[in-house]
């Protein structure tokens, strides 16, 4: 058995079993779809060889004049006599000719519905491994974004999925020429067992030498993928900072940079192409020279008849244009191989990131308290896809306890970094706890079903988070019901935004590429309204006025004081005048509660939080 196992395993990769394993455990293919390709392979196989093989009756029938009969003519001849005596027909070149077409014209019908099938399960699985992943990053946990950029992140989802569909292709195709050149083989086994071992030789050599190119195809197609991913990681990060790049007239430096990754990609391809150039002037000299020696064994040594050659070198220039089809095919393996390989890294990756399990229980609101226990938070290692940490951990938040009590108003303040935005994060589980509870009502935040939680929990960041598209788009985002158009009015009007009705489209604006078209405090109170058409009993606001104007900041201060005792409000804050009138402010530093209390508390208290009052105020 251990002898065997080394043979066993060259076979496996000369046929790119091997990658086709490693490709249909990356792939979702169903059995059905591949038992669809694999008929139709088959079924064109069979009248391929049907039709190939009627050829030597019709070539035998012309040497002879027409003058020969059946007897001792081979098998072939003996099956076409019994079926024409059965359908009763006569023994001419017309007939002949027109059975031999018969099966030619089946498997053109044949192809037609393989390509057309072959496409359909081409799309399929395209889009399947294309949503399947989608499905998996969006489930990722904050760090994998942090390690991944969203242009890389695309790439993965649009272009290397698309290798999916056209990866089983090449395995179907695959099959379907192996099926073809095991035909031809057993064709020219019935016509002559030295001849086709001679061929099988000549196949078995070009192999052996085209082995090691077809490797160092597969290695460049790898790096080729990996650089296409940075590359569109670049390009689309660039897009986004696109004013950064103009005011610091960096456009050329820019340009430049994408050339660098365009040129990489130019020479692999040009590597990739003359290593198939390789394949090609290896190939078809040796088949040629396969068939010339085949043609002067056939005439030299068995003296075979004119009829018997002529089918040979047809066959054999057949089965030579599928052997360099099948080379082909595993090139393609190969270089699809690549691409699947990426998909999966990164769906393996966003997987293993996903370490929060949705619970049974539906979040249906905060009605008594909101409580948080020794709660303490770590950043845990980040690793690339090589392996190679990127940043080590870090401890953010230590032994975090308090209470919210359902309506109050919670202010965080501190520096930047102490980690108020990761304690708020936590909330709404987008992280969990290393450490200790969360509670709602009593009930452990691990309890909730994640979705209902999520939407149960209002949120608005520093930057509001808004599509390209319109403004009443925006604001039903996520919503299970249409709201009426007093429910949207009377949302835009707490949250001071009834500006957009004064809109040239009303609120069928559109909001340009995140909201570019509209100011800062527009975008926030956009954003705001929002927050208040969901109606969610808890709202979070991360440092909603640090970006604007005094004037925008009035309107969102006047918004917060009116829901004051209505939902219960969570806010970050570096501008103290935002969260002056909160029942509790908490002074966060370095991961822990240093300083509560009321705004009049606090400043009595003459510590930390006073001296940052006085701070402000002189300012």
């Amino acid at each position: 058995m251990i002898v065997l196992s080394k043979p066993l395993h060259s076979i496996a990769e000369y046929l790119r079993i091997n990658a086709i394993r490693r490709m249909l455990h990356i792939v979702d293919v169903t059995r059905s779809e591949i038992a669809g390709l694999v008929a139709f392979a088959v079924l064109f196989a069979i009248f391929e060889g049907i039709g190939i093989s009627l050829l030597l009756p019709i070539l035998q029938f012309a040497e002879s004049g027409g003058a020969s009969t059946f007897q001792g003519s081979g098998f072939i001849w003996e099956a076409l006599d019994r079926f024409m005596v059965v359908l009763g027909l006569p023994a001419t070149l017309p007939v002949l000719l027109g059975l031999a077409f018969l099966p030619i014209l089946m498997r053109q019908v044949v192809f037609y519905f393989k390509t057309w099938y072959s496409a359909v399960v081409s799309s399929r699985i395209g889009i399947r491994m294309r949503m399947q992943t989608l499905d998996t990053v969006l489930d990722a946990d904050p760090e994998f974004f942090g390690r991944h950029s969203v242009g890389k992140l695309v790439n993965v989802l649009i272009t290397q999925t698309n290798a999916a569909g056209t990866a089983i292709l090449n395995v179907i195709g695959l099959l379907s020429v192996g099926l073809l050149m095991a035909l031809y083989m057993a064709i020219l086994l019935a016509i002559s067992v030295p001849l086709t071992l001679v061929t099988l030789a000549f196949a078995l050599v070009v192999s052996r030498l085209i082995k090691a190119t077809i490797r160092h195809i597969r290695d460049f197609a790898i790096e080729s993928a990996a650089i296409s991913q940075e590359m569109m990681g670049k390009i689309v990060e660039r897009m986004g900072l696109i004013r950064l790049i103009k005011l610091r007239d960096m456009k050329r430096h820019e340009s430049e940079n994408i050339r660098e990754y365009s040129e990489e990609m130019r020479q692999l391809g040009i590597k990739k192409s003359r290593l198939g150039g390789r394949i090609e002037v290896t190939t078809d000299p040796l088949l040629m020279l396969s068939v010339f020696i085949t043609l002067y064994i056939g005439i030299s040594v068995l003296g075979m008849t004119l009829a018997e050659l002529g089918l040979v070198v047809f066959v054999l220039s057949r089965l030579n244009a599928k052997i360099k089809e099948f080379n082909n095919g595993r090139q393609e393996i190969s270089k699809n191989i690549a691409g699947l390989l990426l998909v999966q890294q990164t769906a393996e990756e966003a997987e293993r990131s996903n370490r929060i399990k949705s619970g049974p229980v539906p979040f249906e609101g905060l009605r008594r308290e909101l409580a948080l226990t020794d709660v303490s938070f770590d950043y845990p290692d980040s690793y690339n896809a090589e392996g190679k940490m990127l940043s080590a951990g870090k401890e953010v938040l230590r032994s975090i306890s308090l209470e919210i009590p359902a309506g109050s108003f919670t202010a965080l303040v501190g520096r930047s970094g102490a980690g108020k935005s990761t304690l708020v994060e936590l909330l709404p589980r987008l992280r969990d706890a290393t450490s200790g509870t969360i509670t709602y009502d009593g009930i452990d935040i691990r309890d909730f079903n994640v979705g209902s939680l999520r939407k149960g929990i209002g949120y608005l960041t520093q930057q509001a988070m808004l599509f390209n598209d319109t403004v009443r788009a925006n604001l039903v985002y996520g919503l299970e019901a249409e709201p009426t158009e007093e429910q949207i009015r009377d949302a835009l009007e707490r949250a001071y935004a009834t500006f957009v009705y004064d809109l040239p489209n009303g609120l069928d604006t559109h909001l340009g590429d995140q909201g570019v078209r509209f100011s800062g405090g527009e975008r926030q109170r956009i954003g705001l309204a929002r927050v208040l058409l969901a109606d969610s009993s808890v709202l979070i606001l991360d440092e909603p006025t640090s970006a604007l104007d005094s004037e925008s900041e009035a309107y969102i201060q006047k918004a917060l004081s009116e829901l004051h005792g209505t939902k219960t409000i969570v806010v970050i804050a570096h501008r103290l005048a935002t969260v002056i009138k909160a029942d509790q402010l908490l002074l966060i530093d370095d991961g822990r509660i240093v300083e509560r209390g009321t705004h009049e508390e606090l400043v009595a208290r003459g510590e930390t939080y006073q001296k940052l009052f006085e701070t402000q105020l002189l300012a």
